[in-house]
């Protein structure tokens, strides 16, 4: 029976701990692309969602994309592309049976010893 690798076979490097930009040119253009051209994301609960180029180029093409948002009227105009005016918002009306809620005056508490 042959043995396939040994530790021997392998060299042993030290983790760096700090790499030596000497130029701005070394840095990555995109920090959440890969070589292959795949995107990816991180949630925040830490889990890496990770997107194919080709998948998100092709959203754009998703009928859902050529819809407007729910709501495109409460937008303000300076967000709003293409001439599309936000419908201005009516002011609610207020009624005359509503009785105005009174605020619970202030009492000054004093303060109490907590034990550690």
């Amino acid at each position: 029976m042959e043995k396939k690798g040994t530790l021997n076979e392998t060299p042993i490097l030290a983790i760096p701990r700090r790499i030596k930009v000497n130029d701005p040119s070394e840095l990555p253009n995109e920090y959440s692309t890969t070589p292959g051209g795949t995107l990816y994301s991180t949630t925040p609960g830490g889990t890496k969602i990770i997107y194919e180029r080709s998948f998100m180029k092709n959203l754009k093409n998703s009928p859902l994309s050529q819809t407007p948002p729910k709501g495109v009227s409460s937008f303000p105009s300076e967000v709003l592309r293409n001439g599309i005016k936000a419908e201005p918002k009516q002011a609610k009306k207020e009624s005359k049976d509503v009785i105005p809620k009174k605020e619970a005056p202030l009492v000054n508490e004093d303060t109490f010893d907590m034990e550690l």
